[in-house]
Formats: C-alpha cells, structure tokens, sequence
C-alpha cells in the first residue's frame, strides 16, 4: 500500500499544523481542557490563524476524525478479481489493513477520537455518518466477492467486520488501550494468516 503525496500549499501547511497541534493538545488535556490558545500556542500560529481555518474546537475535532477516516481512501483500492486467487487477495487486504492500522498517525488520531467519544459522543457522529455514506472499500471487496459466489455468505459486511477484528485485536487495539509497539514481521504474518484462514474456512 502507497500513499500518495502532494506538495502542500502554505495554507495548508497551516492547516497541518493546526490539526497536528490540536490532537497532541486533546490527547493530552482532552477536549474540553484544551483551548484555541492552547493549539494556536503549539502550533505557532495566532489564534487569529486558527479561527480562519476552524471556526471553532468542535470543527477542529471533525477535522481530526474526517482525516482519520479519509485514510481508508488514500490507498489503492483492491478490487474483487474473479481471476486472482482468493487467498491472495486476502492476504493483500489484511496487508495493506494492518499498514493503516499501525501507522502512528492513524493511532494518534484513534487515541484522541477514543478518548472523546466516550464523554462526548456526538463529536464523531458526523464524522461516521460520512464514512458510512461513502461505503468502506474493504466492505466492498467482501460484497464483491459475496455476489460473485468467491465467498458464501448473505452478509458480507459482517464477514468483512469479523476479518477485520481478527487483525484489530492483535495491530489496533493493544495499541490503542495499552500503549503496545507494533507488532513485527513475524508477528503481523501470524495475524494474516489467522484471518485470512478464517474466512477460508468458515465461508468458501
């Protein structure tokens, strides 16, 4: 999995900036803790700078959770192929999943939305809402595979959810809840081959 990049324009390096400022600030002080002085502080900016690009935290905290989840979409999508393998492209899903899963930013970002959504649910909804209305392209790939008979099941977004448990319990979650490194190389084929044989056994 790549991921593309583009060379920023000054303000939106600004904008990075302030972003970046204001996960570290909400993660360490939380959300309500934290003020437009403390992220305009941290990121060097004035607080004029920081209105003109978030009117206000809570439009900053969506910024955060939409960047998050608009990772999903800066790979390359894997679409179903009724030619490769089956094994094949799981292996590659459950790849290019756990290289999102552990990237450092994308654990950052968890941290701080995690954290929040408890306290303060309705900061991630909307967030949610659009993700859920763009469709993940992994699920995609499972109902691809469903309707083409590869996989059998009437409900290839609950099979798409379990394959993805399997690799969140061992490349997320310990992450998120218990500050764990990364897993490595050896440790991540071991998870792949756990969920991909899962879905080998239990739906073709």
């Amino acid at each position: 999995m790549e991921f593309k990049e583009k060379k920023l324009t000054r303000s939106e390096i600004k904008r990075a900036s302030i972003l970046d400022a204001a996960m570290e600030e909400f993660q360490h002080k939380g959300f309500k803790a934290t003020s437009m002085d403390d992220i305009a502080l941290h990121a060097s900016v004035s607080k004029r700078t920081v209105y003109n690009h978030f009117p206000s935290k809570e439009t900053l905290f969506h910024a955060i959770t939409t960047r998050m989840l608009m990772l999903f979409y800066t790979e390359e999508t894997i679409v179903f192929s009724d030619v490769m393998p089956l094994e094949e492209q799981l292996i590659e899903l459950a790849e290019n999943e756990i290289k999102l899963l552990t990237l450092p930013t994308f654990i950052a970002m968890a941290k701080v939305i995690f954290a929040e959504s408890i306290h303060s649910p309705h900061l991630v909804q909307n967030a949610v809402k659009e993700f859920d209305e763009k469709g993940s392209p992994l699920i995609s790939w499972f109902e691809a595979a469903a309707k083409q008979g590869a996989i059998k099941t009437q409900v290839p977004q609950q099979v798409a959810m379990q394959f993805v448990s399997v690799i969140k319990g061992f490349c997320f979650w310990p992450q998120i809840v218990k500050n764990a490194p990364a897993p490595d190389t050896q440790q991540r084929q071991l998870v792949i081959n756990m969920a991909v044989q899962m879905i080998m056994k239990q739906y073709t």
